[in-house]
């Protein structure tokens, strides 16, 4: 009968001792990160919440639910959206979902069927 026996061997590792790094990119990989940066720098939209708080298959309806909320809260943007085949009434432009919360919580007792959607927002 064979026995295997296992034999070890030493294994030396080696690193790097430098602490720099060249990289080099050709000029039209510089140019498009150029323009990466200036479209980044005029967007102003980032994903957030609004409130929805209507919807209607009348577009006059829509604005004048527009207008009636305006009233009540000036401060914030309010946004009629048609995605066929409804005009969606949507208001606020929050980043993270607490403020959303807090604002619905406010809205609640005129607009008992307003509820948190996902949104792109713009950014203040």
């Amino acid at each position: 009968m064979k026995k295997i026996i296992p034999i070890l061997f030493p294994i030396a590792l080696f690193a790097q001792t430098g602490n720099t790094v060249t990289v080099s990119q050709s000029a039209e990989i510089a140019q498009l990160m150029n323009l990466y940066r200036a479209y980044n720098k005029k967007n102003d939209l980032a994903d957030g919440y609004r409130l929805q708080i209507m919807f209607s298959n009348d577009r006059n309806e829509a604005y004048n639910a527009k207008s009636k909320l305006y009233k009540q809260f000036p401060r914030e943007s309010c946004y009629v959206i048609y995605e066929q085949p409804y005009y969606k009434l949507r208001v606020g432009d929050f980043t993270n979902r607490f403020e959303a919360t807090d604002m619905l919580n406010q809205m609640l007792s005129t607009y008992t069927g307003a509820f948190i959607v996902k949104d792109k927002v713009k950014i203040k």
